[in-house]
C-alpha cells in the first residue's frame, strides 16, 4: 500500500496583498500622473521597470487594467474600479505618515484665529495665555469679531463659533465642543428691592437690559422642564452692542438681562449676580471649533485645536450655582 504524501495545505488562488502593495502604489502613480514616464520621475524608477511591474500585476490578476498606445494611456472598466481601491490605499498610507510626522514634529509657526468678541473678552484670554506658555514656538494672531468670517478666503486657520445650524461649506470641519448656555440674571439688590419673579409673566414688572437688536424685537424665549414655553417681550432700559457695558449695568442693579454663561458664571458664584427663574431655561447654542481640513494641518494648528477643545469643554461643563 502506498503512503499518502503529506505536504503544505493548498494556498488560495490569487495574489497575496502583502507582496503586491508596491505594485498597487505604482499602478496608482501611473494613473494619477497619466503616463509611465511621469510616474517614473515621481517614483525615481526607470520607465521600463514600472512598465514591467504593472504588466506583472495584470498577469497575476488575470485582467487588463490599462489600454496602452503610443499617445494615450487609459483605464479599462476593471482598471477604473481597481484604481479607486489603490488610490484609497495610497491615501491611507499618506495619512499614516502624517500621524508620525505630527507626533514627531515640534509645533511652531503662526496660527490665525477668529472668535466672537465676547469670548475674547471673557474666557479666551486666559486660555490663550496658558497655551502660549506651553507652546513657546507658536505665535498667534487673534481676530475678535462678531461678523461672519470666511476662513479660506480670509486666510484663517481656526474659528471659534456658536452655531445652531449645519455648516454650509462641506470643505470645513466643525468640531463640537459643548453647549453654551444663557441665563437670566440680575443684581440681588435689584431683586430685593423689586421682588423676585415667581413666573415668566412677573418679569414684566422689572426693568430690563439687552444686547442691541436693530429690529427692536426684544423678547425672552423661556422653557421649563416640562417643555412649556413662554415668550416674554420686553423693552430694555439700556441696550448695547458691547457686552461689558451691559454687564456693568446689570451689576449696578439697573435691570434683568439674558447673559451668556461665560460672562456671568464668576459673578453668580460670588453672589454679585443672581439667576432669575432658575426653573426656566433660555435657548442654548452649540460651541464649535471650525477649521479647513482634517488633513494637512501643521502641528501648531493641530495642537491649538486640541488644546482649545479641552479647555473650552471644561468651561461648557461648568454651571452657575442655582442653575
Amino acid at each position: 500500500m502506498s503512503k499518502a504524501i503529506i505536504g503544505p495545505p493548498p494556498q488560495p488562488a490569487g495574489p497575496s496583498p502583502a507582496q503586491d502593495l508596491n505594485d498597487l502604489y505604482l499602478f496608482a502613480l501611473v494613473v494619477k500622473n497619466g503616463s509611465f514616464t511621469a510616474a517614473s520621475r515621481t517614483a525615481r524608477l526607470s520607465t521600463s521597470r514600472i512598465s514591467r511591474r504593472i504588466a506583472g500585476l495584470e498577469e497575476r490578476l488575470g485582467v487588463r487594467l490599462l489600454y496602452r498606445t503610443t499617445r494615450k494611456l487609459s483605464l479599462t472598466a476593471v482598471g477604473e474600479a481597481f484604481y479607486q481601491h489603490c488610490r484609497a490605499m495610497v491615501s491611507e498610507a499618506e495619512a499614516a505618515a502624517e500621524v508620525v510626522a505630527h507626533l514627531q514634529a515640534t509645533p511652531r509657526g503662526r496660527v490665525r484665529v477668529t472668535c466672537p468678541m465676547l469670548s475674547a473678552q471673557s474666557v479666551l484670554g486666559v486660555i490663550i495665555t496658558d497655551f502660549m506658555r506651553k507652546y513657546t514656538e507658536v505665535q498667534l494672531s487673534v481676530s475678535a469679531t462678531d461678523r461672519f468670517v470666511d476662513l479660506v478666503d480670509e486666510g484663517f486657520d481656526v474659528a471659534i463659533r456658536f452655531r445652531a445650524t449645519p455648516l454650509e461649506d462641506s470643505n470645513l470641519v466643525a468640531r463640537l465642543i459643548g453647549e453654551a448656555r444663557t441665563y437670566l440674571v440680575a443684581s440681588p439688590t435689584l431683586l430685593e428691592q423689586r421682588g423676585r419673579p415667581q413666573s415668566p409673566a412677573e418679569l414684566t414688572r422689572l426693568p430690563s437690559l439687552g444686547k442691541l437688536r436693530h429690529d427692536l424685537a426684544y423678547a425672552w424665549q423661556l422653557t421649563d422642564k416640562n417643555g412649556q414655553r413662554e415668550r416674554i417681550p420686553y423693552q430694555p432700559l439700556l441696550d448695547s452692542d458691547d457686552w461689558l457695558v451691559i454687564k456693568h449695568a446689570a451689576l449696578a442693579g439697573l435691570g434683568v438681562v439674558a447673559m451668556p454663561d461665560e460672562l456671568c458664571i464668576e459673578e453668580v458664584a460670588a453672589g454679585k449676580l443672581e439667576i432669575v427663574l432658575p426653573a426656566w431655561a433660555l435657548p442654548s447654542a452649540a460651541l464649535h471649533i471650525v477649521y479647513a481640513s482634517r488633513r494637512g494641518l501643521i502641528p501648531a494648528v493641530r495642537v491649538f485645536i486640541d488644546y482649545m477643545a479641552e479647555r473650552l469643554s471644561e468651561v461648557c461643563r461648568k454651571q452657575p450655582t442655582g442653575a
